[in-house]
């Protein structure tokens, strides 16, 4: 198993503006949300981590006692990452890894952190900090395919927040034949009245009468099923490819997981 970690921006608020369909784009934008936010600095950090207040946090400083990432420093005005590690005087305030997989999940298996009937995506990952992990978007129990893990809520966010645009691809088999009506309908966006929405035009590509492999941009309560539903056809095998430049490895089997480095897609496969 390849265990890459590279360090993901702090925050962003949006990546519209750029194309989120690549590594590149994603990069691009997580620097640019970077620069833009402000979090907390080290003589901060120090200052309510310790209770000593910031006279002792300016003293370890001016003493050479810091170090951020391993090297010592003495500007404590410096922002302090959620993945940065700080020692003072020896002793670890902070030192968190992020931590990115890729899950193949099978059907009958939860998208959630925890749940007292069945089994949730958590009880696959045998590795001792997986309650650490959070989902970066969810599947129904019955769908099958890709689920991001990850500890880092803002990588998570920037691939849930529908402004984004992060697409999303299934492969998606029905019981009765997927018209050209509703390809067409689908390829225009289609409104939906519950959460007052327009969807994006989709991405459809038909596979044979009952099967095509579908790409959307938002995530709605089993939205797929619903645009099937609207013209009487309905369901019956929901896959999910990839998301965004994230794809499910082709020798990952169900109920398997990938560690991987977020800016590099293709430590997935």
């Amino acid at each position: 198993m390849r265990r890459e970690f590279l360090e993901v921006p702090n925050s962003f608020s949006s990546l519209e503006g750029f194309n989120c369909h690549t590594s590149q784009g994603l990069r691009l934008a997580q620097t640019h949300f970077r620069m833009a936010h402000i979090c907390v600095t080290v003589a901060q950090f120090i200052a309510k981590k310790t209770g000593l207040g910031k006279r002792h946090a300016k003293a370890v400083l001016g003493r050479g006692e810091v170090c951020l990432n391993q090297t010592a420093i003495t500007d404590g005005s410096q922002e302090l990452g959620k993945f940065d590690q700080l020692t003072v005087s020896g002793e670890i305030l902070q030192s968190h890894v992020p931590r990115y997989l890729l899950i193949h999940k099978p059907a009958g298996i939860l998208s959630a952190t925890s749940d007292p009937t069945h089994r949730t995506v958590i009880d696959l990952i045998r590795e001792p900090w997986a309650r650490d992990l959070h989902l970066a978007g969810r599947l129904d129990r019955s769908t099958t395919g890709l689920v991001i893990l990850t500890n880092d809520s803002v990588f998570s966010e920037s691939l849930m927040r529908p402004g984004n645009r992060i697409p999303k691809t299934y492969h998606v088999e029905t019981d009765d034949i997927i018209t050209a009506e509703a390809i067409e309908a689908f390829r225009k966006g289609m409104f939906f009245a519950k959460e007052k929405i327009s969807t994006q035009e989709a991405i459809v590509i038909p596979l044979s009468e009952t099967s095509c492999r579908l790409t959307i941009y938002e995530g709605k309560h089993h939205q797929i099923k619903r645009m099937f539903l609207r013209f009487g056809i309905r369901v019956t095998k929901l896959h999910r490819d990839s998301i965004g430049p994230y794809v499910l490895p082709e020798d990952l089997a169900p109920g398997h997981y990938r560690i991987i480095d977020p800016h590099i897609p293709e430590s997935c496969v």
